[in-house]
């Protein structure tokens, strides 16, 4: 069995948006039980995250944002903008959930653990470098690559596999080819960004790569999606370090999704991506809890991806070879990047 890093905090369920929202104390709390109630918290090494400092989130967010959001802590409610809100905990939150991927990158680092899962919030994908944006505060991926690079690391890979586009991410590593960010999402569809168009700019040109889909594509399109472009790209482009912004909000009955991914798609993805790990970069993968707002849908794909990450043993992953809905967006992305990537 591999040895898997947890990251958990009281911190992530003491901010809240709002009454009712779909962000809500709830999504941790119930991987949380299911983790005891499996027996799979009994297989994990728990990591208690720290603080991050203010010079690991300003390597990824400018300094007056940094401030913005550190001004909002003790006050009860600060509006960030119409989806996204503070409390009196919500800095501390971010940065907590920050501190936890940086405490797992050490640890995986230092061979302490194979691998990490963040179960943290508030989450981050959406947060630009000057501005929050679809619950999101800090972009907790973009800290972990930052820092990954601080370290001297040079081929950073970001995969996003949430249902909406991560166009923080992208947006802060979209002129580097230091950091590779591929996002597979429905388009389209909220934030508006993630097109094929998107490719990214100057030195970073050909190293942000955007898979967008038609909403009600599930796991046959994922996973073929990930064996004919994931695979291969990742395989040319050698990363030293692999971080997963996990969302689960692509799972069949999620409630802001239109896609229809099931608990063992997420396992098949989660197999794929440690297959390339394995190969290209000893292992070393992170994972961090996104989106996913169905409760009981994120307690079960969660556990599906635990039990993944525990039990991988090398066996080869699925293989798609019928048509799919996604083939002819496939063969567009292919196409689009023919001039960087063979396929």
């Amino acid at each position: 069995m591999r040895k898997v890093g947890l990251v958990i905090d009281e911190l992530f369920v003491k901010h809240i948006n709002s009454f009712d929202h779909p962000e809500s104390p709830d999504r941790v709390y119930i991987i949380n039980d299911m983790l005891n109630e499996t027996g799979l918290i009994n297989h994990l090494t728990f990591l208690e995250p720290r603080d991050a400092k203010k010079e690991d989130i300003i390597r990824v967010h400018t300094e007056s944002y940094f401030q913005r959001i550190e001004k909002t802590k003790g006050k009860e409610k600060v509006f960030l903008d119409q989806d996204t809100s503070t409390n009196a905990f919500s800095f501390d939150s971010a940065i907590r959930a920050s501190g936890g991927v940086l405490q797992s990158i050490d640890n995986i680092i230092e061979n302490n653990i194979d691998t990490s899962f963040c179960i943290e919030r508030p989450p981050g994908h959406h947060a630009e470098a000057d501005r929050s944006m679809g619950f999101c505060l800090f972009n907790h991926a973009a800290v972990g690559a930052g820092y990954l690079r601080s370290k001297g690391y040079e081929r950073v890979m970001i995969l996003d596999w949430d249902v909406h586009h991560g166009n923080g991410t992208q947006h802060i590593f979209e002129d580097s080819k230091n950091v590779l960010f591929f996002s597979t999402h429905q388009f389209p569809f909220y934030p508006g960004t993630g097109s094929l168009q998107e490719i990214g700019i100057n030195d970073g040109v050909g190293y942000t790569v955007n898979v967008p889909i038609d909403i009600g594509m599930g796991d046959n399109e994922y996973i073929k999606i990930f064996n004919e472009i994931l695979v291969p790209i990742t395989s040319q482009y050698k990363p030293q370090f692999i971080i997963v912004s996990a969302g689960f909000d692509s799972f069949v009955d999620d409630p802001l999704g239109g896609m229809t991914v099931t608990t063992s798609g997420f396992s098949k993805l989660a197999e794929i991506v440690m297959d390339l790990s394995n190969q290209f970069c000893d292992s070393k993968l992170l994972l961090i809890l996104e989106g996913g707002y169905n409760i009981n849908g994120l307690a079960d794909c969660t556990k599906e991806v635990f039990e993944t990450l525990l039990n991988y043993n090398g066996d080869s992953t699925q293989q798609i070879t019928e048509q799919t809905k996604a083939d002819n967006t496939i063969d567009i992305v292919k196409n689009n990047y023919l001039e960087f990537w063979d396929f």
